[in-house]
Parts: structure tokens; sequence; C-alpha cells
């Protein structure tokens, strides 16, 4: 799933939820989220991360792997997020290149 364009927080929220449970209604278990098009000062808060990441867990339904590519700005300093994901049973992690999260995805089983 590519945002092809910058879209407030909220609905790049939903956009990507449903993009994870699209891929998990058509059992594609490994999802590559690229967000770089997201831009401004809106850096999410730790509660944000926290609920952002319950819902796509809840959408990956222990299935769907996801790769999420953003810029750094926005990417925790002590991925916060991917540790969330995994309390929430959904594996996860961030990058700041397609090519390293592709390569975490093939390193998948």
């Amino acid at each position: 799933f590519r945002l092809q364009r910058p879209h407030p927080f909220s609905v790049v929220i939903e956009l990507v939820h449903d993009a994870i449970a699209q891929a998990y209604e058509q059992s594609h278990f490994k999802l590559m989220v690229v967000l770089t098009a997201l831009t401004g000062p809106e850096v999410p808060s730790l509660a944000l991360r926290s609920s952002m990441t319950r819902e796509w867990a809840e959408a990956a339904r222990g299935m769907v792997c996801v790769a999420l590519v953003c810029r750094p700005e926005f990417i925790d300093p002590h991925r916060f997020g991917v540790t969330m994901a995994a309390n929430f049973g959904m594996r996860a992690n961030v990058f700041v290149t397609e090519a390293a999260a592709s390569e975490w995805l093939l390193q998948l089983k």
C-alpha cells in the first residue's frame, strides 16, 4: 500500500487499517505500507501510536506482517509502535527505505 498524497493523519490511520484488512481478506500475509508522502508537523503522540497500532493489529488478525516505511521524523527512537504491535499480536517493523522494508518482509517465514 502506498500513500499517494498527503492526508490528515486520522485519514491515514483509516487507510492503513483498510489496506491491512484487505491484505488479510486476500490472504496476503506480508504487507509493505509506504507513507513517505506523509508530511507536516503532526508527529503522532504515544497515545495515538498505541491507538492506531491496536486498530491495525485487529485488522491484521495475527496473520498480516506489516513493514511500515516513513520519514525518519515519524519514527519513535524507541520503536514504541513496533513494541505495541507485538503486544497486540501483530508482527510489524518500521523503516526509512523500501529496500530495508522489503528485505525484512522477505526474511519472514
